[in-house]
């Protein structure tokens, strides 16, 4: 699968994660050994192989939900780019969506296309 942009990569990692498909989750990271993705509160996971048991791992625990992305900021290089988004998980039949995650998604271009080399979430923090 290839992704000609970091957008396409993006919105094929969120289905991804909805539909709890580790194949199609893993298919948008890159394939080297260089990513690493940080759940919400969770020590970082690095490599490959380390991701993919993860992502396993949550989509064994996770029910059903939906997951809408705003755009929070964003930086463009040539070859690679940051996007800062706030994720709104919305969980089994919930209307209201449960309070917002930040996470900053992180792809880098390929020979074959976007790929991301790092997800990092956590809970955002609003006033206090």
């Amino acid at each position: 699968m290839s992704f000609s942009t970091p957008e396409a990569a993006e919105s094929a990692f969120y289905a991804a994660f909805e539909a709890r498909s580790l194949d199609a989750m893993m298919a948008v990271w890159a394939s080297d050994d260089s990513i690493a993705c940080i759940h919400p509160l969770a020590a970082p996971l690095n490599g490959r192989a380390a991701v993919a048991t993860g992502w396993h791992s949550m989509f064994e625990a996770a029910g059903q939900f939906r997951v809408q992305v705003e755009l929070a900021h964003e930086i463009r290089e040539a070859d690679r780019v940051i996007r800062i988004v706030r994720e709104y998980l919305f969980i089994g039949l919930e209307s209201e969506p449960r309070a917002p995650i930040l996470a900053t998604n992180v792809y880098h271009h390929e020979a074959d296309g976007w790929r991301m080399v790092l997800h990092h979430a956590s809970p955002l923090q609003v006033g206090g």
